[in-house]
């Protein structure tokens, strides 16, 4: 943002200005909602992911998941953060993959994809495949 307005200053026309203030609004936009949604909750100490009988609920993105809809759940490891990758057995609004971010997720993310592979293996729920 700082390198953007430095060279609108120089160029000083009309058009560089719009740029600039709707490119700052995206911008302050975007922190907005990761402060309120991530950040706030995070401090908070609100639960950010679930695990239950029923399935996952994921309050961050508010997706919620049956474990009968489950085909299998995967680790995917990354620099900062791992990613939980649920494979659905259906097709549903949110694609058949949907990949949780365990960053904003307490505990090591080992432990976490641990706890839900128990969770999934030992659900009383149907795990008929098509």
């Amino acid at each position: 943002m700082l390198l953007l307005s430095k060279n609108v200053i120089r160029a000083n026309t009309t058009f560089t200005w719009i740029i600039f203030g709707a490119c700052t609004l995206i911008f302050l936009f975007l922190v907005t909602l990761l402060i309120i949604k991530r950040l706030i909750p995070a401090l908070k100490g609100d639960i950010a992911l679930e695990l239950d009988n029923e399935g996952i609920n994921d309050y961050i993105r508010d997706v919620s998941i049956d474990w009968k809809d489950i085909r299998d759940i995967k680790l995917i490891r990354g620099r900062s953060a791992s990613i939980m990758q649920i494979n659905l057995k259906w097709e549903s609004d949110y694609g058949n993959q949907i990949s949780i971010p365990l960053r904003w997720v307490k505990g090591k993310d080992d432990e976490i994809y641990a706890s839900t592979l128990t969770f999934f293996e030992h659900n009383p729920a149907d795990f008929t495949t098509d």
